[in-house]
């Protein structure tokens, strides 16, 4: 690993992408996504992890080179990403057109349900005991409430399905022939109904007749039932309370309440 000081837009590029736990520099063909500093660095190494095992199977994700350490914050050098994030046409409400949008999803799900279907990636977490994990630490859960997901959680299904757990437009991009799907952390093994279930709450926060309109397709595609999918919102919405900007606060709670 890498340890200096240095200007990072002098290093990596320029930048392309920032979210809450990391910043996206450019430069050629490669890209480093730079954690804030404090990010957890086993989180970092899980993610190097899942990539490398999903390059085994040609999952379309960008290949990862190396572990970086700079200035005491972690970063991955990565494949850049080329092509157009395909969150753009959900990005205005005010100008959305509503035929795009729906053939947009449509696309999604197909590509969603086909990368369920991946398989021989060698180990993956377990997403029940990620979604376990993360519910014990939230403290935003009342002990009560906790204890009470806790126990949803227990009785729902296991599954070997690739669940990507976040897989939405802003996690994907086209460049007009391939797709490439990034922010693979939360990758795991598990019921292709909570992958469903994340993307679905994902959906709520751009507006809830796009995210109907995302579940009924998801379940013409897979087969799987609403139900099915609708089981596991309780639980994952406990798992982002407090983990979520504000503003989508008021979502996450009605998906707790079961309402």
């Amino acid at each position: 690993m890498l340890n200096m000081s240095c200007d990072f837009e002098a290093l990596f590029g320029e930048i392309v992408g920032r979210g809450a736990q990391a910043t996206v520099y450019a430069k050629g063909e490669h890209a480093v996504k730079l954690y804030r500093e404090g990010y957890p660095k086993r989180n970092v190494f899980s993610e190097a992890y899942i990539m490398a095992n999903l390059e085994l199977v040609n999952f379309p994700g960008p290949m990862i080179y190396e572990i970086l350490l700079v200035n005491g914050r972690y970063g991955l050098r990565m494949d850049r990403v080329k092509g157009e994030v395909m969150s753009e046409e959900f990005r205005d409400p005010a100008r959305r057109d509503p035929v795009r949008c729906k053939d947009t999803l449509d696309v999604l799900v197909a590509l969603q349900c086909r990368l369920q279907k991946y398989d021989k990636t060698g180990w993956m977490p377990d997403l029940k005991q990620r979604f376990h994990d993360d519910l014990v630490i939230n403290d935003r859960l009342s002990a009560d409430l906790k204890k009470n997901l806790l126990g949803i959680l227990g009785g729902l299904p296991d599954g070997q399905a690739l669940c990507h757990c976040d897989f939405h437009a802003g996690n994907v991009f086209f460049d007009g022939a391939k797709y490439t799907v990034i922010d693979l952390l939360q990758v795991s093994r598990g019921d292709p109904a909570a992958d469903a279930a994340c993307s679905y709450v994902a959906w709520s926060f751009t507006g809830t007749e796009i995210a109907e309109y995302y579940l009924n397709r998801y379940c013409g595609e897979s087969g799987i039932s609403e139900k099915s999918v609708r089981q596991w919102l309780r639980v994952y919405a406990g798992t982002l309370l407090g983990q979520v900007p504000e503003k989508f606060t008021p979502i996450i709670e009605r998906f707790i309440a079961g309402s």
